[in-house]
């Protein structure tokens, strides 16, 4: 009797192995997944302005189409990248990284002077002035994010992380423009962003039975800022700031 349970007892361990390694295999295409979701909700968001503009509509001015070509190939970017770190090609990936940080810097130099004129000429419509102060909060996440990705560049479960936090921080200007976040733009953004947030911790837990400091506190920080900004967007203070800043 002995024989037949230690064959099971090694059946089982096999397989559990087996399992293992199989959750590790899909862990490391994770964040090709994640890159393909966030292109999604990007689409959604600026698909009927920006990407399938109708022509009865009147035409972007040449700055704005810059600036949603480079907002896009950080989209791509990031898929790209994550594609080639999945698949091994390392040294690609480091070399395009390059390119990705020139990118980075370009997008945070350019981005604040386009939210600053939007307000100024009073979009979106309803509270231009408090939708500026969230677009200024995602870019100082997002600076704050790949600045850190850069600097643990050799450390490639922290830097994937981060970079992965840099581009769901990014999110809320795609999600805004949702039919249903118009209508009601607090919950469905956090909701949107929460789920992104919480598919890394998750992802972690089931590959590697432990959570990533990173992505738990910078998910946690993502989220806390975003009542935290409207709240703040609300205040005396910040319209006599921001009415400083579009006059």
């Amino acid at each position: 009797m002995a024989i037949p349970l230690t064959t099971s007892q090694s059946n089982a361990g096999i397989a559990g192995r087996h399992l293992q390694t199989a959750t590790r295999r899909s862990a490391r295409w994770f964040y090709v997944g994640m890159g393909l979701a966030i292109i999604g909700v990007v689409a959604a968001g600026f698909g009927p302005t920006f990407y399938v503009r109708p022509a009865t509509m009147p035409a972007l001015a040449p700055r704005v189409v810059a600036h949603g070509i480079l907002f896009s190939s950080w989209v791509v970017l990031f898929l790209v990248q994550a594609a080639l770190a999945s698949s091994g090609q390392i040294r690609l990936h480091r070399r395009l990284g390059l390119a990705t940080a020139g990118l980075a810097v370009i997008m945070l130099v350019t981005a604040p002077p386009m939210a600053i004129d939007l307000a100024r000429r009073g979009l979106p419509p309803g509270e231009p002035l408090e939708f500026l102060l969230v677009i200024l909060t995602d870019l100082l996440l997002f600076a704050i994010f790949v600045v850190a990705g850069i600097y643990n560049r050799h450390q490639s479960k922290t830097h994937k992380r981060l970079m992965l936090l840099a581009m769901v921080s990014m999110l809320p200007p795609s999600i805004s423009r949702w039919p249903i976040a118009v209508k009601h733009p607090v919950p469905v953004i956090m909701g949107i962003l929460l789920v992104f947030l919480a598919a890394a911790p998750i992802s972690d837990l089931l590959a590697r039975r432990r959570l990533s400091r990173v992505s738990l506190w910078g998910g946690l920080a993502v989220l806390a800022s975003l009542p935290l900004r409207f709240a703040v967007a609300q205040t005396a203070a910040w319209h006599a700031l921001a009415n400083w800043l579009v006059r």
